[in-house]
């Protein structure tokens, strides 16, 4: 691996751990940057203590069981350093070589390393082994491990994919992660199921296990991380993927419970945007979101029903399906549906619902609105055009490499104007663009049938609607400048339903002038 010098540092920060745990992101000689974690370092005389005692611990069912009852935590951490401490106190007292062997019975082992040992053996019992640090990351979205002597690589929020100094030497320390994992997904690879899926407990991350014998480089495993809060729209403002103008306008169709798609590649933030938007809706809306795995997380909705799948080997065990699910929530009368991704035979479903009246959240993969009608129309989801057309907004986002860096950005937000029946085509046009050179966000207001459709749902004048859509861009615009937090954001929005006109002084009073919308006419149509 390449030796990183001080010099070619990028960044430094601590991760949140019962220790301080150190994370170096430098560039090498070779110009390839890499994520480094530093850890507690221990003498040899530490290491035994760490073997003698986690051997200690696997002997004794009721310690074990004892120590798992406080999971990873500072609790954990306290209460193995003072084991420790009566171990070597006890050990030292009558069989001093039994800890050190090799070493004079007036060795003794130093405060500082016991706290340090007592890190390694939380990490290791309650934790994930060398890959704790990775998950406890805030920074770091996935985590691959390809196989045995390969470096562990993550995805960083800033960096993107980076290789780690963490490394499986040999398969027997693979296989004890391996093996932690599966326990804590509730699943259990085999040679007759080499390849499963769960959800680590209780961090709620996605974990993807395939064992050796349909692996090529050996055992290897993915986790998808999610942020414990989630971004707001106040964080994407700031982060530049989309502008308050366009945000407001989002705004509105959601609070209005209009059917949205989010569409763009693996990885561009189409979960995150929706998290996002689903914050906008207000906190009584009754609210179902279903999902493969747990992602969306609406902290200020109580009456929001998270629904997963179950997917089980065992026969007498019923699979409980996105379709399934979806149909399930149907029944709960959802003022709004979320379907975390369309991937399959669900996506019928999710149309269905957003076509009876029902407010529908989703994404899909797909790079551009054609891929994206040419996949939903194809099995397996065979959704008919005239479904399609039922949802009023899609949009598009996408991973734009800078010099800088790579950046998400809002390119494109399309509605649909009709639905031909006699052609079968669905006429789309373009309200929002992205300017790169400007990089600006264009909006097209002149006549939208979105809001035409808002306008007549809630009996308010188009011309109002668009003071309303202002009035919000500019509360926007106060929000990303002060960068509030969560919390205040749910409090400003809360303030703005109650009393807009209030709300929207006091932002634009902050700001010195209200915010200024880039409406440009946009020709662009597609009839697909």
């Amino acid at each position: 691996m390449a030796q990183l010098s001080e010099e070619s540092l990028r960044t430094s920060y601590t991760i949140p751990s019962i220790v301080e745990i150190r994370v170096d992101i430098a560039e090498g000689i070779d110009k390839k940057l890499r994520y480094r974690v530093h850890e507690p370092v221990l003498s040899d005389r530490g290491r035994t203590l760490l073997n003698n005692f986690i051997y200690k611990v696997y002997r004794d069912l009721n310690l074990m069981k004892h120590l798992s009852t406080y999971g990873f935590s500072r609790k954990a951490y306290e209460v193995v350093v003072n084991l420790l401490k009566d171990y070597v106190r006890k050990e030292f007292s009558s069989r001093p070589t039994v800890i050190f062997r090799g070493s004079s019975s007036a060795s003794r082992v130093s405060e500082a390393e016991i706290y340090n040992v007592a890190y390694y053996i939380v990490r290791d019992l309650m934790g994930y082994g060398p890959i704790d640090p990775l998950v406890r990351d805030q920074q770091v979205e996935d985590i691959t491990c390809n196989g045995v002597e390969l470096p562990v690589y993550v995805f960083h929020r800033e960096f993107e994919w980076l290789e780690t100094n963490v490394v499986f030497p040999n398969t027997e320390a693979l296989e004890r992660v391996i093996r932690v994992l599966a326990v804590r997904s509730g699943q259990e690879p085999s040679i007759a199921n080499p390849i499963v899926e769960g959800v680590l407990r209780p961090e709620g991350y996605r974990v993807h296990i395939v064992l050796d014998t349909v692996s090529g480089r050996g055992h290897s495993f993915s986790i998808r991380r999610f942020r414990e809060t989630p971004f707001t729209v106040v964080e994407l403002l700031r982060r530049g993927v989309l502008d308050p103008g366009l945000a407001a306008l989002l705004w509105m169709v959601v609070e209005n419970k209009q059917g949205i798609v989010i569409y763009g590649p693996t990885g561009s933030g189409k979960t995150t945007l929706l998290n996002a938007l689903a914050m906008f809706l207000p906190p009584e809306t009754k609210i179902v979101s279903v999902e493969d795995t747990p992602e969306i997380f609406l902290p200020f909705h109580d009456n929001w029903d998270s629904m997963s799948t179950r997917l089980s080997n065992d026969p007498k065990v019923q699979n409980v399906t996105l379709q399934m699910q979806i149909e399930s929530a149907m029944r709960q009368r959802p003022d709004v549906l979320i379907l975390g991704e369309i991937r399959s035979r669900e996506a019928y479903a999710f149309f269905q619902g957003v076509s009876t009246g029902h407010g529908g959240l989703t994404t899909v993969h797909a790079e551009n609105i054609e891929a994206l009608i040419r996949r939903l129309t194809s099995p397996p989801m065979n959704v008919p055009k005239s479904s399609i057309a039922t949802a009023k907004l899609y949009i598009n986002i996408l991973r734009i490499p800078t010099p800088s860096g790579v950046v998400r950005k809002v390119t494109y937000v399309y509605e649909v104007e009709e639905y031909d029946a006699v052609k079968d085509l669905i006429h789309f046009k373009l309200i929002s663009k992205w300017a790169k050179d400007e990089d600006v966000w264009y909006l097209d207001l002149r006549s939208s049938n979105v809001l035409k459709s808002i306008s007549e749902l809630i009996l308010t004048r188009y011309e109002d609607l668009l003071t309303d859509l202002a009035m919000r861009a500019t509360t926007l615009s106060y929000a990303a400048n002060k960068n509030v937090d969560i919390f205040e954001f749910h409090s400003l929005l809360r303030r703005y339903r109650r009393d807009p006109i209030r709300t929207f002084n006091e932002a634009k009073e902050f700001l010195g002038d209200s915010y200024k919308l880039v409406i440009r006419e946009l020709e662009e149509r597609k009839s697909l």
